[in-house]
C-alpha cells in the first residue's frame, strides 16, 4: 500500500510517463502508476516515487539537499522575487497549456510560481525534498510532484515543452551529462531555462572571494549538517551587516558606488534568505562554476540553441535560456 495521500495525476503527465524499470507506458492505479508488465511507481506522502539507488556522490548530494529543504521548508515572499529574476528572459505567454518540468525543484519554491502559467508541471527532485515540495504544492491541481534523479527521469523522449533547472547542474559530478538528459526530454521547439554558478574570467575581488570560500568548503562539507546550519547564521548575519545593509543604503544616495558592493541580490530580502544560501554553498558536496564561454559550449554540445545568456551579478551566476531546434 502507498503511504500518504494520493494526488490526481494530470493527464498530460500520465501520457508522457514511462515506467522506470521497463520504459512502458503506465495507467493510473490506486497506489500510483502501474505499467502493463505490473511494475508500480508508488504514491508516497503526496509524490510519485520513481527514485533509483544513487551512487556514492549522488547519495551525498541528495542527503545534503534533503536535509537542507527539510529545515528551510517554507516558501517565502522573497522567493517570488528571485523567481522573476530567473524568468526575466522567458515569454510566459508561450507556456500556456504546455507540459513543464522543474528539474531539481527542491522544496518547490519556484515550481509554485511557474505552475500557473503551464497546463501541467512535473516538480521533481532526487532527494527527500520531494516530500517537502509535495506539501508546499498540494493546493496546485496541475502539479505532479515526483522523486526522481533528473538523469533518469521516467518520461518519454521529447515529452516537455518547457524545462527549468535552477541551481542544480553545477552540483552534479558531470553537469554536461545532466544537461544532455534534460535536452533529451525536451520537445522540438521547447525551451530550457538553467541557472549555473559563475566564475570570473579575470582575477579580482570576486575570484579571491570564491577561492577563500572554496578553501572553507573543504572543511564545511565534512561537518555534521546539524552543526553547520546554526554556525551559518552568525556568518550570514556578518555578511548582511557588512555588505547588504550598506549596499541598500547606498542605493538611496547619488552615484553608482553601491553597485560594486557584493551580495546585492539580498537587498530588500530578510536575513533568512542569506542564511539559507550560506548554508547551501557551504554544505553541498559538489560545486562547479562556469564562465559564459564554457556555458555556451556546454549547451552547444547538447544541440541546444542559446536564446539568451546573461551573467547576473545579483544572482552571482549565469542564466541561460535555450531552445531545441526542430531537426
Amino acid at each position: 500500500m502507498s503511504n500518504g495521500v494520493a494526488r490526481a495525476i494530470p493527464p498530460a503527465v500520465m501520457a508522457a510517463f514511462r515506467c522506470p524499470q521497463c520504459r512502458e507506458a503506465g495507467r493510473s492505479d490506486p497506489d500510483g502508476i502501474r505499467c502493463p508488465v505490473g511494475h508500480l511507481t508508488r504514491h508516497r506522502h503526496g509524490y510519485l516515487d520513481a527514485s533509483t539507488t544513487p551512487d556514492g556522490e549522488s547519495r551525498r548530494t541528495f542527503d545534503s539537499f534533503g536535509y537542507e529543504w527539510a529545515r528551510f521548508s517554507n516558501v517565502n515572499p522573497e522567493d517570488e522575487t528571485f523567481w522573476r529574476r530567473y524568468f526575466a528572459d522567458v515569454d510566459l505567454s508561450l507556456l500556456a497549456g504546455r507540459l513543464g518540468l522543474d528539474a531539481g525543484c527542491g522544496k518547490g519554491r519556484y515550481s509554485r510560481f511557474t505552475a500557473p502559467y503551464l497546463g501541467a508541471l512535473v516538480a521533481s527532485d532526487g532527494s527527500d525534498a520531494s516530500r517537502v515540495a509535495a506539501t508546499n504544492l498540494a493546493d496546485l491541481p496541475n502539479v505532479c510532484v515526483m522523486k526522481a534523479d533528473l538523469r533518469t527521469m521516467p518520461f518519454a523522449t521529447g515529452s516537455f515543452d518547457f524545462i527549468s533547472c535552477l541551481g542544480v547542474l553545477h552540483h552534479l559530478p558531470e553537469p554536461g551529462a545532466g544537461l544532455d538528459a534534460l535536452a533529451d526530454l525536451l520537445a522540438p521547439e521547447g525551451l530550457l531555462l538553467a541557472y549555473l554558478y559563475s566564475r570570473p574570467e579575470r582575477s579580482g575581488l570576486r575570484s579571491w572571494s570564491l577561492a577563500a570560500a572554496g578553501r572553507m568548503r573543504c572543511t564545511t562539507v565534512k561537518m555534521p549538517r546539524a552543526i553547520l546550519r546554526p554556525l551559518c547564521w552568525p556568518l550570514a548575519a556578518a555578511l548582511y551587516g557588512a555588505f547588504v545593509i550598506p549596499g541598500a543604503l547606498g542605493q538611496r544616495l547619488p552615484g553608482q558606488w553601491s553597485a560594486s558592493i557584493p551580495l546585492a541580490t539580498y537587498r530588500g530580502s530578510p536575513l533568512r534568505s542569506l542564511w539559507l544560501d550560506t548554508f547551501d554553498r557551504l554544505s553541498a558536496p559538489l560545486e562547479a562554476r562556469f564562465t559564459p564561454t564554457e556555458a555556451r559550449a556546454m549547451f552547444a554540445h547538447c544541440a541546444l540553441s542559446v536564446v539568451a545568456l546573461r551573467t547576473d551579478p545579483q544572482l552571482a551566476g549565469i542564466v541561460v535560456l535555450a531552445k531545441k531546434e526542430t531537426q
